[in-house]
């Protein structure tokens, strides 16, 4: 057995039972659905402050400013009540996925985990109004939680039958709406319970602030740009074995969203960002023309000298300017495939973490806004409206370039010389083919 058979037969024993597991794991598959769900009111939030900048474009214009100036509120409460709203939205969209997965009483168990969410973290001001400050990505961690321990809870109930049963007949959203009383009324006792305790230990502390603080290092460690590679040869490492890389998303998107919601709010207050990272700058730099970067191996096998690579290239050109390069990771194939090893795993990693580099040390504007997928350039400029972005990309590309070339170049070689093979063997069969007609002719046979 090959050195790398015997590499790849063990990260295969240890990466698919764990990407299966994950995969199948009912509680982080309602997580990953929920984030993907999130997603275009993310969209809608980050869109704040790009339409506040509307009013610098038209300077010239005294209707415009003057527009601004007396409906800026409502572009304030796109905000608030997109990302000022997080952890409600992620309550709602876990619960229902969770509940789905359980095949229990959706709407019981979204009104049950918003119930218990907001047990623990709202608080009345002593002029009477609710204080909802941890609505926000503050309180994200706590929803997920909440909304897992809440359908937890109720399908504990529903399996054992601790719920009021109606008589045959009555119908079935009364029914339900029965049977959600124990529960109900235990998660009451329950989440008052874990609140009063929390803040008798603590001092009058709520839960989202212990859960951050005990959270904090997990949290913070993306802002680690050795974590961040990590991640990234992780993910890559994940696609070289044909699993998605999504299976990291349950852990990921979390910390994403709270770091997008925490820049778009240092925007709008004209602070200096936090983070250089979210989901919008995985997609826009890390994932640039595809996981890997792999616009540059497309390149290569245009240009190729055998024509099974250049159909390949010409079919994953278009794909990849989109952020799209299945055609490629099959088609080459860069999935098992010991050439690409390096340049996909270690120089797809460091060509896609290398516009964060210049983001964390100030060289690039930092992110606040996710843009949806769009094609080259577009994305990556979009993340934080910086000019120097384009110029990153091609770099990026160049780099893609040179880094794939050289192996690629020991592929299309092995491809030319099979090539040659079938040639031969087409030929030879052809010589065979032709002296079989002679001799039949020489025979007087016509068959």
């Amino acid at each position: 057995m090959s050195l790398f058979a015997s590499f790849e037969k063990l990260l295969s024993s240890i990466l698919l039972p764990i990407a299966e597991k994950i995969d199948k794991q009912v509680h982080l598959s309602a997580v990953k659905k929920g984030m993907v769900v999130l997603t275009p009111i993310l969209l809608l939030g980050s869109m704040a402050y790009p339409l506040k900048a509307l009013k610098n474009v038209f300077s010239d214009s005294a209707a415009v400013q003057e527009w601004f100036i007396n409906n800026t509120y409502l572009i304030d409460l796109l905000i608030k009540f997109s990302l000022g709203f997080i952890a409600i939205y992620t309550v709602i969209a876990i619960a229902y996925f969770l509940s789905e997965g359980y095949k229990i009483y959706t709407v019981g168990a979204i009104a049950l985990s918003l119930f218990s969410y907001l047990i623990l973290t709202t608080s009345v001001n002593p002029d009477g109004s609710l204080d909802i400050r941890f609505f926000d990505s503050k309180g994200l961690f706590t929803a997920i939680f909440v909304a897992i321990a809440s359908v937890e809870i109720y399908r504990f109930f529903t399996e054992r039958k601790l719920v009021i049963r109606m008589p045959e007949g009555v119908p079935d959203f009364v029914s339900s709406s029965f049977e959600l009383i124990t529960p109900t009324a235990f998660i009451a006792v329950l989440f008052i319970s874990i609140r009063y305790f929390v803040a008798d230990f603590t001092g009058g502390l709520l839960v989202p602030e212990i859960l951050m603080e005990v959270l904090a290092p997990v949290v913070g460690s993306l802002d680690n740009l050795w974590v961040v590679w990590f991640v990234i040869m992780l993910r890559l490492l994940f696609w070289f074995f044909g699993i998605h890389s999504a299976v990291l998303s349950p852990i990921l998107s979390p910390i994403f969203v709270q770091y997008l919601s925490e820049n778009i709010a240092a925007k709008t207050l004209a602070e200096e960002l936090p983070h250089f990272v979210t989901g919008g700058t995985f997609s826009a730099f890390v994932n640039f023309t595809g996981s890997g970067v792999t616009l540059g191996l497309v390149i290569a096998m245009m240009i190729a000298k055998t024509q099974r690579y250049r159909k390949v290239g010409q079919v994953s050109l278009v794909p990849s300017l989109f952020g799209i390069n299945e055609p490629v990771l099959f088609g080459a194939p860069i999935i098992l495939n010991p050439i690409l090893f390096i340049p996909f795993v270690l120089g797809g990693s460091l060509i896609g973490i290398f516009p964060l580099v210049l983001m964390k040390y100030g060289f690039l504007a930092k992110p606040f806004f996710d843009p949806p997928y769009l094609p080259l350039f577009f994305e990556g400029y979009l993340t934080a409206f910086d000019w120097k972005t384009p110029f990153v990309q091609l770099v990026q590309i160049m780099a893609s370039f040179c880094v794939y070339y050289p192996f690629f170049r020991i592929m299309d070689k092995q491809e030319m010389i099979r090539e040659a093979e079938v040639q031969a063997e087409k030929e030879k069969k052809s010589v065979f083919s032709k002296k079989d007609d002679e001799l039949l002719d020489e025979l007087g046979l016509d068959f």
